[in-house]
C-alpha cells in the first residue's frame, strides 16, 4: 500500500500545482482586458518599481507606496506586477499606475510600451534577473528596510546600477564585505523617506500602559539566515509580557512565519492563542496581533522587541529604546560590527524575566543615549522632510544620468526579448508573439482561445509532472553529491552551470580548457538539475556535484573553499550563486551571440570575451560600466591551452587577494 501512495501524492501535487495555473492564467487573462492594469496611453514611465512577488510579500513594497507617490507628483511612476493577485491587491492600497505583465515570464512590453528610465527593486529576488537584463534602463536597489544582515552586503548588489542606501553605516558595511565594488560611485546615501510619510495609528489607546511591540522576523530560506526568534523566544516572552497588567503588547509576525518551519508555525499559532486569552480574562487588555501595513508603530509603540532584522533598524529611526534577540541557530553569522554589537541581547533562556531585563534598560540612560547616536550613523539626517527630499534628489541624479549617456545604438532588443541562447527565458516567452495570450483583436477569436489554452494548459501538466517525478531522483544525487564533497580536496576553481542542458553549449566549448586546468587546480561543476548532471557526465570526467537548492549550494561554496567562480550563461540560479562573496566570480562570453551582452554583466568581477571582439565593445553599449570590472580576452590562437591560461591566471589573482585578507572566508 505505501508503494501506492507515493504515486497518488505525486498526482494529488501535480493537479494542484495545475490547477492553481489554471487559475492565475484565467485571472491574469481578464485583468489583462482591463485598462486599470494595461500599459498607459499616455506614454513610457520615468520610474518604474519591479515587484516579481506574490502576495505574502507585499510588505517589501507596501512601504514605498508613500515616497512613491509623493515621487509621483513630479515625473511618471509606476509599478510592474507579474502576479495577478499582487496587481489586484496593490491596486487597491496606492493611487500609483500598476502594469500586470502578458505573462509572468513574458517582459516584452517593458521595452515596448513601458520604457522605464529608471527601474526600482524592493528585494533581490531570483525572478528580477529577466528584467535586470534590460540595458536602456538604470537598475537600483532600494531594498526594503536597513539592517545588518549580510543579505545587505550580498555580492548581488554589484548587479544594479546604483544601491540608495540609508546612510554611512550601510556604505562602511559594503567596503568591508563586497570586494571590487566602488561604494562612492555606486550608492546614494537616501537615509529613510518612510518616515517622512505620516502615517496615523488604526488604533486609540485610552490607557497610560506601556506599549511593547514584539516584532519577530521569519525563519529564513536557509540555516545561516535563520534569525528569526518565534521559536525560541516568542511564547515565553509573550506569555510574560501580557502577565503584567502595566503592558500592552502587539504581536507583528512576519509574513512568512512558518512557511518552512513546522516550530515556527507552531509557536506563532501558541502566541496568538495566548493573546487572545489574555484579552478576554482582562477586560482592560487591549494586546493586539498586528498585520497591518508597518510605519503607524514607530509612534505608537513605547519600547521594540526584535530580532536581527530591516525593522529593527526602521524602529532605531526613532531613537526609542530596543532590545534583540540572540538567534540560536549556531550556523547564523552575528554581526561582528555596527549597532548590533553593542545593543542589548536576550537569550532565548532569558525570556521568562523580559519584563525585568525591560524595566532595566528603560533605567539606563547611557544605553538611551546609545539608540540616538545609532540613529544618526545609520540614517544621518532625520530632520522632517530630509529624507523624502535626498530620495527625490537621487531619482533626478539617476534619471539625468541616464538621459546624458544612454548608447544612441538602440541596445533594447539585445536584452529581453532576444531568444539568445545566454538569455534563457523560458520557452513559452520565446514562441512567436501572435502565440502569447493578449487582448488583440486575434485573440477573440474562440476557437483560437481554446487551442492555446489546451496547449498553454498540456505544456504546464507536463512541466509540472516531469519536475516532481525528477524530485526524490535528483535529492538522492545531492545526498551523495553532499557527502562527496565533505571528504574530498578543495576546489580553487568551480564552474557554475544551474541551467538545462540546452544551456550548456558554450561550457561544453570551454570543457578541454577545464580538463587542462584541472592539472594544477581542481575544477568543481555545480548543476542544479538531473539533466543537467547526466548530460555533462557523458562528456567530461570532472568532478560534477548536484545542488536543488540554496541550502546544498552554500555547503558546497563554504565546503570547497573556491577562490574562482566560472559562468558561461544567465540562467536564473546562475545569477543566484554569483551572490556569494568570498570568490570572484567570472563570465565567459560567446562570439556566436552576442545577447549576453546586458545589464547583467555588472554582478561579474571579470569578463572573459572572445578574441574576435572589439576591446571596448561592452563599455560603449552598456550605461556607465563599472571601470572595476575587468575584461579580458583569450589570446587570438583561442586554443584549450590558451584558455586554461586565462583561468589559471585569474585563480592565482584571486589567491593573491585571499592572501591579502581581501575577503572575510567563512
Amino acid at each position: 500500500m505505501s508503494n501506492f501512495l507515493t504515486p497518488l501524492r505525486t498526482v494529488r501535487l501535480v493537479c494542484q500545482k495545475l490547477n492553481n495555473a489554471v487559475r492565475i492564467a484565467a485571472l491574469r487573462k481578464k485583468l489583462r482586458q482591463e485598462p486599470a492594469f494595461l500599459p498607459p496611453e499616455d506614454g513610457p514611465f520615468d520610474v518604474l518599481l519591479n515587484f516579481p512577488d506574490s502576495t505574502i510579500n507585499l510588505y517589501q513594497v507596501r512601504q514605498w507606496y508613500g515616497p512613491l507617490e509623493h515621487l509621483a507628483q513630479r515625473v511618471k511612476v509606476g509599478i510592474l506586477c507579474y502576479h495577478p493577485d499582487t496587481a489586484i491587491q496593490i491596486s487597491e492600497e496606492t493611487s500609483l499606475k500598476i502594469v500586470l505583465t502578458p505573462g509572468y515570464s513574458d517582459l516584452t512590453e517593458v521595452e515596448d510600451a513601458l520604457r522605464p528610465k529608471v527601474i526600482l527593486y524592493p528585494n533581490q529576488n531570483y525572478a528580477n534577473y529577466r528584467i535586470l537584463g534590460l540595458n536602456s534602463s538604470e537598475h537600483v536597489f532600494i531594498c526594503h528596510g536597513e539592517s545588518d544582515k549580510i543579505y545587505m552586503a550580498s555580492n548581488w548588489v554589484k548587479i544594479f546600477n546604483y544601491f540608495f542606501v540609508a546612510g554611512q553605516a550601510s556604505r562602511d558595511r559594503l567596503a568591508r564585505h563586497v570586494d571590487n565594488y566602488d561604494v562612492n560611485d555606486r550608492t546614494i546615501m537616501i537615509g529613510r523617506p518612510q518616515i517622512d510619510i505620516f502615517q496615523p495609528p488604526p488604533f486609540h489607546w485610552e490607557d497610560k500602559r506601556t506599549t511593547i511591540i514584539y516584532a519577530p522576523t521569519w525563519e529564513g530560506g536557509r540555516l545561516t539566515m535563520r534569525y528569526g526568534s518565534v521559536a525560541s523566544h516568542g511564547v515565553a516572552l509573550v506569555r510574560a509580557l501580557v502577565s503584567d497588567n502595566n503592558l500592552r503588547v502587539i504581536y507583528r509576525p512576519h509574513p512568512r512565519t512558518g512557511i518552512y518551519s513546522d516550530d515556527f508555525r507552531n509557536a506563532d499559532a501558541e502566541i496568538r492563542r495566548i493573546i487572545t486569552v489574555a484579552n478576554e480574562t482582562d477586560e482592560h487588555a487591549t494586546h493586539l496581533v498586528d498585520e497591518t501595513p508597518f510605519g503607524w508603530q514607530l509612534n505608537a509603540a513605547d519600547f521594540m522587541i526584535t530580532d536581527i532584522s530591516a525593522v529593527a533598524y526602521d524602529w532605531l529611526t526613532t531613537g526609542k529604546p530596543l532590545l534583540v534577540t540572540e538567534p540560536e541557530q549556531p550556523k547564523v553569522p552575528m554581526p561582528q560590527e555596527g549597532i548590533m554589537t553593542i545593543l542589548p541581547k536576550i537569550k532565548a533562556s532569558a525570556s521568562p524575566s523580559i519584563v525585568s531585563i525591560i524595566d532595566s534598560i528603560l533605567r539606563n540612560e547611557v544605553l538611551l543615549k546609545t539608540f540616538s547616536e545609532g540613529a544618526d550613523y545609520y540614517y544621518g539626517d532625520r530632520r522632517p522632510g530630509a529624507s523624502l527630499q535626498r530620495f527625490t534628489d537621487a531619482i533626478d541624479h539617476v534619471l539625468d544620468e541616464r538621459d546624458r549617456n544612454l548608447p544612441t545604438r538602440d541596445c533594447r532588443r539585445r536584452s529581453l526579448s532576444n531568444a539568445s541562447p545566454t538569455d534563457r527565458l523560458p520557452a513559452s516567452s520565446l514562441k512567436p508573439r501572435a502565440t502569447i495570450i493578449r487582448p488583440t483583436a486575434a485573440m477573440k477569436n474562440a476557437n483560437t482561445r481554446t487551442t492555446l489554452a489546451v496547449k498553454t494548459i498540456s505544456r504546464a501538466a507536463r512541466r509540472l509532472l516531469a519536475s516532481t517525478l525528477l524530485t526524490s531522483r535528483t535529492q538522492s544525487l545531492v545526498a551523495r553529491s553532499v557527502n562527496f564533497a565533505e571528504y574530498h580536496q578543495k576546489s580553487p576553481i568551480f564552474v557554475t552551470a544551474m541551467g538545462n542542458p540546452e544551456d550548456l553549449e558554450s561550457l561544453v566549448d570551454w570543457l578541454p580548457a577545464l580538463e587542462l586546468a584541472n592539472r594544477s587546480e581542481r575544477v568543481t561543476i555545480i548543476v542544479g538539475n538531473l539533466y543537467a548532471y547526466k548530460f555533462l557526465c557523458r562528456r567530461t570526467g570532472l568532478r560534477i556535484l548536484v545542488g536543488d537548492n540554496a541550502t546544498v549550494t552554500e555547503s558546497y561554496y563554504s565546503g570547497l573553499a573556491p577562490l574562482l567562480d566560472v559562468h558561461f550563461d544567465q540562467a536564473k540560479l546562475n545569477l543566484r550563486e554569483a551572490g556569494h562573496n568570498t570568490m570572484r566570480h567570472v563570465y565567459v562570453g560567446s562570439a556566436a551571440d552576442l545577447g549576453w551582452i546586458n545589464n547583467r554583466l555588472r554582478l561579474f568581477d571579470s569578463i572573459i570575451q572572445p578574441p574576435q571582439m572589439p576591446d571596448e565593445m561592452i563599455r560603449k553599449t552598456l550605461i556607465q560600466f563599472p571601470e572595476t570590472i575587468d575584461i579580458v580576452s583569450v589570446s587570438a590562437e583561442d586554443t584549450a591551452a590558451a584558455r586554461a591560461r586565462v583561468l589559471e591566471d585569474a585563480v592565482e589573482y584571486s589567491r593573491e587577494l585571499r592572501q591579502a585578507s581581501k575577503w572575510e572566508v567563512g
